[in-house]
């Protein structure tokens, strides 16, 4: 190729970038301006003020709602919420501040979902904020999510969240890109539930009680020991070892909850009429009764009850020494006010109905034979005349003829 040639072929290349720098240009000029316009923060929201928050989307709608010193999720029932989740929600949007400002006209709002819900595919996420009163404190529609593209694989692609379109509901149709994601918010209601729920520790007795004596059993064993018993073994019953420890494992999988349902619930509709129950004593003196209704789905419809016995004092020892006795005894009252705390965090679970994963509850219903050792066969017997000669065939006789 001629030196004239490679000169051209050079020209038209920096013309081609020079033409789409421009076109690239062109087609951001209406989306953005210079950041010497933008506001310290997108919203002024005084955060010790708020004790309502709505999250509005096109097919759902959370109420967090502050009773006292307590949230709660109006969607189920005012059953308590995560606080750590809405005091980052508030927080976040308290400290929001634009990156980029975006010009659009009411047209293209949708373009960026920054429409109000019930504007179909185009709405975006309305997230109000009032006082006690219900007075509106501030708010704020939340858009489309920015993309980045990331080096590693995301549900996206490539491409990971990095920020968000948003714009202030003051009347001003301001739209900004900001750094915050803001994922959580597209969470559903359960999402929001404060997910405290039983911490059963060290059990000493496992019982199950289902419709059927098939399904009646009972586990024990003494708080200092490890191996397990099943209580009122029948002749020729033998425990399985491994069987029980597996099932009384279980107890530590009831530990959590996906759902609640409403309290009004009929008990009819999920099994709740004709239970099963399942009862378990633990070692530091806590007492659990969880009441099971009919699976559905991944989860079992549950209602608890707790109760404990605690030891109102510690035994003293004779052989004690005064600062020996000094430190027990604060141990023992920091033990005990432990216990009591944990008590009174259970006993609010009670009323409710938790749908319950299924895999803990699952074990727990075994039928009584599941827990039991299989019978080995025994070995047939040794040194009979007989042994090991085909069935249906007498013994020859001294003639060679067989026996009648």
């Amino acid at each position: 190729m001629k030196r004239t040639q490679l000169a051209i072929l050079g020209l038209l290349l920096v013309v081609l970038g020079a033409a789409a720098w421009l076109l690239a240009k062109r087609s951001t000029t209406s989306w953005q301006s210079s950041a010497g316009h933008l506001p310290q923060k997108v919203v002024a929201l005084p955060i010790n003020d708020v004790a309502q928050v709505t999250i509005r989307q096109p097919d759902k709608e959370v109420n967090l709602t502050k009773k006292g010193d307590t949230w709660v999720v109006a969607e189920k029932s005012d059953y308590p919420a995560n606080f750590d989740m809405i005091s980052s929600l508030i927080r976040k949007v308290w400290e929001l501040k634009p990156v980029q400002e975006v010009k659009v006209g009411p047209s293209q709002l949708g373009r960026l979902s920054l429409l109000p819900p019930g504007h179909g595919a185009e709405s975006g996420t309305l997230l109000d904020f009032k006082d006690a009163s219900g007075k509106r404190l501030a708010a704020i529609t939340i858009g489309k999510k920015y993309m980045r593209e990331s080096n590693q694989p995301t549900a996206q692609g490539r491409s990971a969240p990095a920020g968000r379109y948003v714009m202030p509901e003051d009347g001003a149709q301001h739209a900004m890109l900001v750094s915050e994601p803001f994922l959580q918010i597209d969470d559903k209601p359960e999402q929001w539930l404060d997910r405290t729920f039983l911490k059963i520790d060290k059990p000493t007795l496992v019982e199950v009680a289902g419709m059927t004596p098939e399904t009646n059993w009972k586990l024990e064993r003494a708080a200092d020991a490890k191996e397990w018993k099943l209580a009122d073994a029948k002749p020729g019953e033998q425990l399985d070892s491994a069987k029980a420890s597996q099932v009384t494992s279980a107890v530590n999988s009831v530990a959590s909850f996906t759902d609640i349902l409403p309290p009004d619930t009929k008990a009819q509709s999920t099994g709740l009429d004709k239970p099963t129950t399942i009862t378990i004593d633990t070692e530091e003196g806590f007492h659990y009764a969880l009441e099971v209704g009919h699976k559905t789905n991944e989860s079992y419809p549950v209602k608890v009850s707790a109760s404990a016995n605690l030891a109102a004092n510690r035994t003293v020892q004779k052989s004690e020494k005064p600062e020996e006795k000094a430190k027990l005894d604060k141990e023992f009252q920091e033990k005990k006010e432990t216990l009591e705390k944990k008590l009174a965090t259970e006993k609010k679970l009670e009323g409710r109905i938790f749908l319950v994963p299924k895999f803990g509850i699952d074990l727990l219903e075994k039928s009584r034979v599941d827990l039991l050792a299989t019978p080995t066969p025994s070995a047939s017997p040794t040194g009979s005349p007989n042994a090991g000669k085909p069935l249906g065939k007498s013994a020859p006789t001294p003639g060679g003829r067989p026996r009648p």
